[in-house]
């Protein structure tokens, strides 16, 4: 069994704006002015971003609800939530990945869960998806899938280890539900887009981002500078 986030050439968006020229013999003594804007220049983009900033939730239930109303929807959504530690993240997000097995048991659907280490991280994550699955009612129709894999139905929830990635080409698997990330900090944005970004193009999936603030350069970082919404656990 693999996660199958193998690398692949990264699709470039072409955004196909064209620039605005400005005349040469303009006025510039209120400073200094591009003669051209840039070619990938998009206001459309620009003006979306003016009217949609960054949400703070600061409610843990509603935080928990509107993730998983960004699963289900057709739209794209990113989420960076603060967290102590992987662990706290792991009790947080277990219950949605149940659920979310559950719901989409029957038309299908694949989520993504990247931490940095398999035994401290990936494991204790697997055994707790295992544990609510069984609390749910749902101990008898689960099934394991490889080495680290989950599937309920048409429905499956991967587990990639970034210390000890599995690849298999006999399985592909690229998520189209919810692609989450914990400790976002500790994890190589450049590693992060290399690998996992290129298997992550579909228009309805949704980012969660776990970590800590205060690591400059971070993936988490980056996470809570581009994401619509932002919440604490």
């Amino acid at each position: 069994m693999t996660t199958q986030l193998l690398e692949k050439p990264t699709k470039q968006r072409d955004l196909g704006r064209g620039a605005t020229m400005r005349r040469d013999d303009e006025d510039t003594a209120a400073g200094p002015s591009l003669n051209v804007l840039p070619a990938d220049f998009d206001l459309d983009a620009e003006l979306s971003m003016l009217g949609s900033p960054t949400e703070i939730i600061t409610d843990r239930d509603e935080l928990g609800q509107r993730i998983m109303q960004s699963a289900m929807s057709p739209e794209r959504d990113s989420f960076a939530i603060r967290c102590r530690s992987v662990h706290d993240a792991t009790r947080f997000a277990t219950p949605m990945r149940s659920t979310l097995l559950t719901m989409s048991s029957g038309f299908g659907g694949i989520s993504a869960t990247i931490s940095p280490s398999l035994t401290l991280n990936t494991w204790p994550a697997m055994d707790a998806l295992v544990a609510s699955l069984e609390q749910s009612g749902a101990g008898e129709i689960w099934q394991p899938i490889g080495e680290r894999s989950v599937s309920v139905g048409a429905a499956r929830h991967i587990f990639v280890s970034v210390d000890n990635p599995i690849r298999d080409d006999a399985t592909t698997v690229i998520p189209n539900v919810v692609v989450e990330v914990v400790g976002a900090h500790i994890i190589d944005p450049e590693w992060f887009d290399r690998v996992v970004a290129p298997r992550c193009q579909d228009k309805a999936l949704t980012f969660v981002f776990y970590g800590q603030s205060g690591f400059a350069g971070s993936l988490f970082e980056r996470a809570e500078d581009e994401s619509r919404f932002r919440g604490s656990i």
